[in-house]
């Protein structure tokens, strides 16, 4: 009876993005556009992305990469009318958004916990990692699923997301774009492109956003700017100049406690926080690509990136329960501030039947960590908080950290007929230091050698299967903090098989891939001697389809089943749910309507450790329409249409047993973009 009742929600939503495809009038619209995602030009075609280059760093073909990379477009991106990352990659295959504490981006892929694996252009991502990414110079973003410490080093064993930034490519080039929503969201975006000279090409993003939201007292405002430069020095240079720079003022939402293993049922709108909580950030990005094309087998590229944020938060959290009264404490942190330095060199061998990709990279992370020690408060009752202002506790230095690797790996894919063969190994050497306010520095330091296989069989020129195998290596705390306690890197290793077509003269990528990901976390203690250990495993399966089924009508699926748990407890991790699935559409019923929408489904999850509180199902459904008109377009956006009570996510640890959050009710947005 319970099945059935959470089936019906989804088995009617389904029906009515379906419904989209009804009709049999023929529109095409077809876009290329020259742009460098690593290195290489891509060619787009609606949802599909011809050649995804994070799961190899090269051109290789997606058909022959041994591991599953997905992709979202610009077109998808504003048909869903995404102005967060968050948005963005709502519906993936295996990612899931979490809470985030109301204040950043953060994701969930193939159940581990990915905060600090975002990349862009190829390059780590550190800098803004507290804050919600602008998706203004985004051309689209690619999604590696699964460890890839080969190519990338440390990082999260569930995969990472690479943003794929806009460049100056020489065409003229004049978007405007304004927004206004529910909660008196408003945004405005300008994108404007020229060539300059013969030889340099320049472009410009600017962004702002302001807006209150579905929860009482918490609010965001925003401006982005980022002008890039393009020059082509003669036939064999070309030299990328990016700046980006965000100012960034948000309210911390840590959500609701929970009550006997449930989230308390209150209204959605419902904020236990301080009135006087807050969060701004600035932040500021320099980055450099030089690529080489020295004949037609040989391409070197090295960039170089600078990022730098200083923030500070002030932040109302919840504690333990007694009856139905909830502790809580003010709590202050940030950055004075936090730096990510970056220095990359690769170069690409290409012959007949064989691909070599040898690189080496240079990362540091310098944190001055400002931090105010936590300031009890008198409870709240669950039922009727009251909005007050709480103590701020100030700030004061904490401490010191330094995250410095330096890698170089080597990879190698050889063809012969329809079997490809690849192989990767990566060098890593780590060093951490850590100065806490008035004590003696503490260091870390480990090498670790990471390794890809993997072997890949074309069927038939649109259709390859594959299997791989890897290891990888992830710092305890990203490599931002020093415990004793957890003194040696965790182990991680990724078993995968899986089959890749393109359909419908390649307008449909499909992906199905089934995976077991082990991973070993070492206890220690103060001596740094491994004294016990957690183990984790991860399988599942992941079925994908993105791109046009006919010429005017664009579908973006996934469906992704996950056993993930704690090999010792059973216990399933935080946030992470054994059933995801999606769906997105959109249809031109005319050449100039277009109309869509989209439904998600997320099972059953637990928030904090230990399955401590359930999170029930939920299927949110989604709505979209577009009429265009010469250089006008005029957009509407209905999201949650049924008005959906559901929990987005939780905190993570401990904490999240009452660090709940609420997603967002039904809200509307109408949009109006000027192109030229």
């Amino acid at each position: 009876m319970n099945c059935s009742l959470k089936l019906k929600p989804l088995v009617s939503c389904i029906s009515l993005v379906l419904a989209a495809g009804s009709s049999s009038i023929v529109y095409a619209e077809e876009l290329a556009v020259l742009d460098q995602a690593s290195v290489e030009a891509q060619q787009y075609q609606g949802y599909a992305e011809y050649s995804p280059a994070s799961g190899s760093k090269t051109d290789l073909p997606w058909l022959k990469v041994p591991q599953s990379v997905s992709v979202v477009t610009k077109a998808e991106m504003e048909d869903k009318g995404a102005l967060r990352l968050v948005d963005a990659l709502d519906g993936i295959a295996g990612v899931n958004n979490t809470l985030g504490e109301g204040s950043r981006d953060q994701f969930v892929i193939r159940g581990f916990d990915a905060l600090n694996d975002t990349y862009r252009d190829g390059m780590r991502d550190d800098g803004n990692l507290q804050s919600f990414r602008s998706l203004a110079n985004v051309e689209r973003v690619e999604v590696v699923k699964g460890p890839a410490g080969a190519l990338y080093g440390r990082g999260s064993a569930g995969g990472l997301i690479n943003i794929v930034t806009k460049r100056a490519d020489g065409r003229d080039i004049t978007t405007l774009t304004a927004a206004a929503g529910s909660d008196s969201r408003l945004s405005g975006q300008v994108d404007v492109g020229r060539q300059l000279s013969d030889n340099v090409n320049g472009r410009v993003n600017v962004e702002f956003r302001d807006g209150d939201s579905y929860v009482d007292h918490v609010d965001y405002q925003d401006y982005f700017i980022a002008p890039t430069v393009r020059i082509a020095a003669g036939d064999q240079h070309v030299i990328d100049l990016d700046l980006e720079y965000q100012h960034q003022e948000v309210m911390p939402y840590r959500g609701v406690p929970s009550k006997g293993g449930k989230p308390v049922d209150v209204a959605v709108d419902t904020y236990y926080g301080g009135a006087n909580d807050y969060q701004e950030s600035d932040s500021i990005r320099l980055a450099v690509s030089h690529q080489m094309t020295i004949n037609d087998q040989l391409l070197w590229v090295n960039r170089a990136a600078w990022n730098q944020i200083e923030l500070e938060q002030k932040g109302t959290r919840q504690g333990k329960m007694t009856g139905d009264q909830v502790s809580q404490t003010a709590n202050n942190f940030g950055y004075d501030p936090r730096t990510t330095s970056t220095l990359q060199s690769e170069i690409t061998w290409q012959t007949e039947q064989n691909q070599l990709l040898a690189g080496a990279d240079y990362n540091v992370i310098d944190i001055d960590l400002l931090l105010a020690k936590d300031t009890s408060l008198s409870p709240q009752d669950i039922h009727n908080p009251v909005t007050r202002p709480t103590p701020n506790p100030g700030f004061d230095p904490f401490r010191q950290n330094k995250t410095e690797t330096l890698g170089a790996y080597l990879q190698d894919v050889f063809t012969y007929k329809k079997v490809s063969v690849l192989g990767g190994l990566r060098y890593d050497s780590m060093k951490l230091k850590q100065r806490k306010q008035g004590a003696e520095l503490e260091t870390m330091d480990d090498n670790k050698l990471s390794y890809r296989a993997g072997l890949v069989y074309q069927l038939t020129d649109e259709f390859s299967a594959y299997t791989s195998l890897g290891r990888s290596w992830q710092l305890p705390y990203a490599g931002t903090y020093i415990n004793p306690k957890l003194a040696e890197l965790f182990r991680t290793d990724l078993q995968e098989v899986g089959v890749k077509a393109f359909m419908l003269d390649d307008r449909l990528m499909l992906n199905a891939a089934l995976f077991q990901i082990d991973q070993e976390q070492p206890r220690t203690d103060t001596n740094g001697d491994v004294v016990d250990k957690d183990e984790f495993r991860h399988k599942g399966i992941e079925l994908e389809a993105r791109g046009q089924i006919t010429e005017v009508w664009n579908i973006s699926a996934g469906y992704s089943y996950l056993d993930a748990e704690d090999k010792e407890t059973g216990d399933k991790p935080n946030d992470v749910s054994d059933h995801l699935f999606s769906l997105w559409t959109t249809y031109y019923l005319t050449p100039e309507f277009k109309f869509g929408g989209g439904v998600k489904y997320v099972g059953d999850r637990y928030a904090g450790n230990n399955e401590g509180t359930k999170l029930d199902a939920y299927t949110k459904a989604d709505l979209m329409a577009a009429y265009q008109w010469q250089q006008h377009k005029v957009q509407l956006n209905l999201d949650n249409v049924f008005d959906e009570k559901y929990a987005l996510g939780a905190t993570g640890g401990g904490s999240g047993l009452n660090q709940v959050g609420y997603g967002a009710p039904f809200e509307v947005m109408l949009s109006y973009q000027y192109s030229l």
